[in-house]
């Protein structure tokens, strides 16, 4: 009996396991496949040109592609090929396998996988949600496109503004001109048209106080350091202005002042004209912060060093700790102190109180006295002395720099910190004019005083001059005269100082108005900011604890996020392939380390496995 040999046949709904190979790699192989599942009568010629048209290079023959066709059973039949007409495709419309060749941004794509697989952004759309109910229930007559938002809808367009500082995208007209990868990475793109409208009803029903508490994470930490970062903004309209630090200049813009905790993650940010200095509403602000955290230990820049400060956070119950300056103290000489400890290096650490007692001044001191160099002294109210080791002030004011200060430059070259999203103003007296007629009425009122009391000396010296000359005095009456000439001479000086003043408060003219801005749409993108930067570092803690290479967040968005590569979906798994083109030896052996610590996270797509390779080898 015969038995007829037949091929095995594979079933229509399953994907080879593709393989790199010598001539073809995995990426190659899979396009090739999908050509040919939508068409298997397709001559191998045309679909070597069905390749070429997608920007895929690929040096193959036609007798090697035809060797994988008999391989994968999808090798037509002899003879000429029948009409298009007549040809149908297999198994239609089926994705069984997915290619993308050309992917931009792969690290952004995976970042996203992991911030799904955490449910990061399902706390934030229902939050958004409850404020859009609020609104609803407050202004049953209102009608706009966010109210009718689906969940989905409202993820998406969030996570499009989310993504966008990562994409190389600062400003919402971005999306209109850069070339970004969000159909591959949310299922859709958007443009600047729709995002500003969705941006302008997220002000409108004040979603900044329903995303801030997102901010918030699970635990409390002890000890938040607050600064405030300086935004310049260009304006033709009369606007209040402040010292905009990074540009060295006087103009209009925003301030920011931002809490971190010990772990560098954002608790909060409020938004302050950039004429008020940041000690005016520091103590407000901080208020703000305990009661949303819980955290009433506070570390902040000797910028608002005062004696005034650390009396109100004494009274409100806040702890705080802050630098003295080096003008206000003469070292251990300024302080009556008790040696804690004398560290390995021949610093010398002490604990102490004003030399000369202040009853109205609440703070304590610690004193560093190093070897070599200039002494340091730390200070804190009695609620941080209770709290904090005298050892561990330095520290946690060092801390400071690398928390808020290399934090925020970091925000700004990759979280469009900088960037200004609205141009609403508000109107309201010039509080600069009403700061200058305050100080000018200050000095009238004290150059009418001096002018009323050389008056009485000048009437005072007129008398004694007359008694000296109705008595016939010689020398005394001369000596007289002189002072009554010099004591006119100051009454005219102190009389021409006030007419001065009194011009100056003149020309000010009457009450004028200047604009602020409205930041409603600044705070919502800043927390948008907050979030990714807090995002990105509990990623990096996770990913480099996998790792046993230490590099910098910078290096990771450099040699991962902003490389392009492709990606491959099959029945079974998620392939994404990282060009590795360009990169020096150093950068690529981090980039292989990284590869290995992102296939261990044990990422998922569409719930099927991700695994991440490099497309090629360094040069």
């Amino acid at each position: 009996m015969s038995i007829a040999l037949c091929k095995p046949t594979r079933p229509e709904d399953a994907s080879p396991a593709f393989e790199t190979g010598r001539k073809l790699g995995i990426v190659e192989m899979a396009l090739m496949w999908k050509v040919l599942h939508e068409d298997p009568q397709c001559p191998s010629r045309v679909v070597l040109e069905k390749v070429a048209q997608r920007q895929v290079p690929m040096a193959v023959s036609v007798r090697h592609l035809n060797r994988l066709r008999a391989k994968w059973n999808l090798n037509r039949r002899k003879g000429r090929p029948g009409h298009p007409a007549l040809s149908h495709p297999v198994c239609a419309g089926a994705a069984l396998v997915q290619i993308t060749p050309h992917l931009s941004f792969v690290g952004v794509h995976l970042f996203a996988h992991w911030l799904d697989h955490q449910e990061t952004f399902t706390s934030v759309v229902a939050r958004l949600q409850q404020a859009v109910e609020a609104y609803k229930h407050t202004y049953p007559d209102d009608d706009f496109a966010l109210l009718h938002h689906r969940e989905q809808t409202l993820l998406r367009r969030l996570q499009a503004l989310f993504f966008a500082p990562l994409l190389g995208i600062e400003t919402l007209t971005g999306f209109d001109t850069h070339e970004h990868p969000l159909p591959t990475l949310l299922g859709r793109g958007y443009h600047s048209a729709t995002l500003s409208q969705f941006l302008g009803q997220l002000e409108r029903i004040n979603a900044a106080e329903a995303l801030r508490p997102a901010l918030m994470p699970d635990t409390v930490s002890p000890m938040t350091y607050v600064d405030g970062h300086m935004i310049a903004y260009w304006s033709r309209r009369s606007m209040h202005k402040g010292k905009i630090t990074m540009l060295g200049r006087i103009m209009a813009g925003s301030q920011a002042v931002i809490a971190h905790n010990e772990a560098g993650q954002a608790l909060f940010v409020a938004y302050y004209p950039p004429d008020l200095h940041l000690s005016q509403v520091l103590v407000a602000y901080c208020q703000q912060v305990a009661l949303a955290t819980g955290s009433t230990l506070f570390v902040i820049d000797r910028a608002v060093n005062a004696v005034a400060v650390a009396r109100a956070f004494d009274a409100q119950g806040l702890g705080l700790l802050c630098m003295l300056d080096d003008n206000e103290h003469d070292g251990l000489d300024s302080f009556e102190t008790t040696e804690v400890r004398t560290l390995e290096d021949g610093t010398k650490v002490y604990s102490g109180d004003w030399q000369v007692p202040r009853p109205d001044d609440p703070r304590h001191f610690v004193i560093v006295e190093p070897a070599e160099g200039k002494t340091l002294v730390y200070w804190g109210t009695p609620q941080a002395k209770a709290a904090v080791a005298a050892l561990e002030w330095p520290r946690l004011y060092r801390e400071r720099n690398e928390i808020q200060e290399n934090g925020f430059k970091r925000m700004i070259d990759h979280g469009a910190l900088n960037t200004n999203y609205g141009r609403k103003t508000i109107v309201g007296p010039d509080r600069h004019q009403q700061r200058a007629r305050e100080q000018l009425d200050q000095s009238l009122a004290a150059a009418q005083q001096r002018v009323r009391k050389k008056a009485e000396a000048v009437q005072a010296q007129q008398t004694k001059v007359a008694e000296s000359a109705a008595q016939g005095h010689g020398k005394r009456l001369a000596q007289r005269q002189r002072a009554l000439a010099g004591l006119a001479q100051e009454l005219q000086a102190v009389q021409h100082h006030q007419a001065q003043l009194a011009a100056q408060a003149t020309a000010l003219g009457p009450p004028r108005e200047r604009a602020d801005r409205d930041f409603r749409k600044q705070t919502i993108m800043t927390i948008r900011t907050l979030l990714l930067e807090n995002a990105l570092t509990s990623f990096m803690a996770v990913l480099f604890g996998l790792l046993t290479m230490k590099m910098s967040l910078d290096c990771l968005l450099k040699i991962l996020f902003e490389r392009s590569g492709a990606r491959v979906v099959t029945d079974s798994q998620v392939i994404y392939w990282v060009n590795t083109a360009g990169l020096s030896g150093p950068y690529h052996r981090r980039l292989v380390e990284i590869v290995a610590g992102l296939c261990a996270m044990d990422l998922r797509y569409q719930g099927k496995p991700v695994q991440v390779r490099l497309k090629a080898t360094p040069p």
